[in-house]
């Protein structure tokens, strides 16, 4: 795998897959998934950081924010890095780790197709939709709830699956009270799965907006949907 090299507005981009850097640069850069008006010093935890285009983007945004990133296959980490690197991007604190339920040594599942289609590396088999064929790798899983130990300002997850597992442990070490804003890519599974994570959000006093492909949706489905929580205090 010998990574290419891009242009992306100001950045410098290292890369594998072009198919997948099209596909991210689309959904991050010009729909602007991730857009959200926080403070001119936000602190950002990026779970499913992936090769940094969500990091360009929040520092692109907000240039004197604290970003801690995390991204588990040990595939991309090292283009995470160097993206990172080579841009001069200070501040952005980097951890190859996997979130979960539990610390533990866990069972990863990646591309296997050649494309080098990494950012739907997952916990399960096939990828989260089951139609991807992988190979599996051993990493290191851990628990958010050991790195949250202040206020966070946003807490972006895109984790293949993981959402609720984190969301649980977040819940049940009160650490998910540290959390302002919240924008987790919720990938389906069982409809108890998409209820109960609506349900920890609603509990920790967040008021939600559903979206889907882009648009505002009025009511969660369970489809691959992006959730976006702000806590109720906030409010002007």
């Amino acid at each position: 795998m010998i990574p290419k090299v891009t242009k992306l507005q100001k950045y410098s981009i290292a890369y594998l897959s072009k198919k997948e850097l099209d596909i991210l640069k689309d959904e991050i850069f010009n729909k602007e998934i991730y857009k959200i008006q926080l403070n001119s010093n936000p602190v950002i935890y990026d779970l499913g950081s992936h090769i940094g285009l969500s990091i360009l983007y929040f520092k692109n945004k907000y240039p004197n924010s604290t970003i801690y990133a995390f991204e588990p296959n040990p595939n991309i980490f090292p283009l995470l890095q160097e993206n990172i690197q080579r841009n001069g991007i200070i501040d952005v604190h980097l951890f190859e780790v996997a979130l979960s339920k539990r610390k533990t040594h866990s069972t990863l599942h990646i591309d296997s197709s050649g494309e080098d289609a990494f950012s739907t590396a997952s916990f399960k088999k096939d990828a989260w939709n089951g139609k991807q064929k992988t190979l599996p790798i051993e990493i290191e899983s851990d628990l958010l709830s050991d790195y949250l130990n202040s206020e966070v300002d946003l807490l972006k997850m895109d984790i293949e699956g993981e959402e609720l597992n984190v969301l649980s442990d977040l819940q049940r070490t009160g650490k998910l009270s540290l959390v302002k804003n919240i924008i987790i890519e919720y990938h389906p599974g069982t409809q108890s799965k998409l209820r109960k994570v609506i349900s920890i959000l609603k509990q920790n006093s967040f008021t939600l907006k559903y979206k889907e492909e882009g648009e505002e949706i009025p009511e969660p489905k369970n489809k691959l949907i992006l959730i976006v929580g702000q806590k109720i205090s906030n409010h002007s």
